[in-house]
């Protein structure tokens, strides 16, 4: 059932919870956005200007399977969240890792690291 949200007019734009992805029931979801910096100095070291390129997000999830996962390493990947924040968007995601576990009376857990690129690639 989802959940009831009840807001003030100052928190109307306020997101609640998180998109199940395909085959899996998230119960986390990260993305982190970084750049390149470059950085000039001067003769008395300091900084007269700063460059921001590469941008690459660091993406993590982590949920319960639900059905055949099949996130493989070096995979491309398509998510349901969103991946257009922080100045990156589009591009190309690569799984970089998978870590599957679980244990006697759990189910079963995947945790996934990815990154995304501002280019669009393909094999």
């Amino acid at each position: 059932m989802p959940a009831t949200v009840y807001k003030s007019a100052a928190a109307s734009d306020l997101e609640y919870g998180i998109e199940n992805e395909s085959d899996l029931i998230l119960t986390s979801f990260s993305r982190n956005v970084t750049s390149v910096k470059t950085e000039v100095r001067d003769a008395i070291n300091d900084i007269v200007a700063v460059a921001h390129s590469g941008l690459t997000a660091a993406i993590s999830l982590e949920g319960f399977v639900n059905g055949s996962v099949a996130y493989n390493v070096a995979a491309l990947l398509t998510l349901a969240n969103a991946t257009n924040t922080g100045g990156l968007s589009g591009g190309t995601i690569i799984v970089d890792s998978v870590n599957e576990s679980s244990s006697q009376g759990e189910f079963k857990k995947v945790s996934i690291s990815a990154t995304q690129y501002a280019s669009t690639m393909t094999v």
